[in-house]
């Protein structure tokens, strides 16, 4: 097979490789490939062409290309890849936006279920959970539909988007079912923090809701 093919690692182009020496490189199944006749850089395991030789083993050190051979398409992005061309707000930032939210809510909170909503043994009561619930669903679906976020992502100058396709969450049902979700996971610890140890800086109920935090404005190109 007399054919080159070019592999991206850490973000670097290398090649042109032989098909033979290819089969050395231990690609894996996510490695970015390009060929000739195919329009952009693709993953390893959607080349038929290399489908058999991909190896679950390390990749190796990445060297420089001379690409002065072949015009080869630009290498992607991996920040804008991952996050649809936005960065992810950092943890101090989504605490931020937390404890703001929280601060500013206080006031109907007490409103509506009074100081005795604090009380130890009032605080995990089935029906306060469900209320309070209920009620950050409500402000959920008023304040996502018009912020794809709430209060604190607002103010911090964050917003709610898809993990899947990047979309912004500024439909009422979405805004109101992430943070029903997220209401009920504050009455625990883990779901709440895990974000702390997460590499996409997701707690629990962004993942139940297939969601991440980021900054409004784009990377630049």
């Amino acid at each position: 097979m007399s054919q080159n093919f070019y592999i991206v690692e850490n973000a670097k182009q290398l090649g042109p490789y032989s098909f033979e020496e290819l089969k050395t490189k231990g690609i894996q199944k996510d490695t970015l490939v390009w060929t000739e006749g195919l329009d952009n850089w693709t993953k390893a395991e959607h080349v038929s062409l290399i489908k058999d030789i991909l190896k679950a083993t390390p990749p190796p050190i990445p060297t420089i290309l001379d690409e002065k051979s072949q015009k080869v398409p630009p290498i992607p992005n991996p920040i804008k890849e991952k996050y649809f061309g936005y960065v992810l707000a950092s943890r101090k930032e989504r605490f931020l936006a937390t404890l703001i939210e929280s601060l500013i809510l206080l006031i109907p909170v007490l409103i509506l279920f009074g100081f005795d909503y604090f009380n130890d043994d009032s605080l995990f009561d089935l029906s306060a959970i469900i209320g309070y619930a209920i009620f950050s669903a409500i402000l959920g679906a008023i304040f996502y539909s018009n912020w794809s976020g709430n209060l604190g992502h607002k103010i911090m100058d964050l917003k709610v988007i898809s993990s899947i396709d990047g979309s912004d969450q500024n439909k009422a049902l979405k805004g109101a079912v992430r943070e029903g979700i997220k209401s009920v996971f504050s009455n625990f610890i883990i779901p709440i923090i895990w974000l702390l140890w997460d590499d996409d800086r997701q707690n629990l109920y962004d993942k139940i809701s297939k969601t991440i935090v980021v900054k409004k404005s784009k990377v630049a190109s």
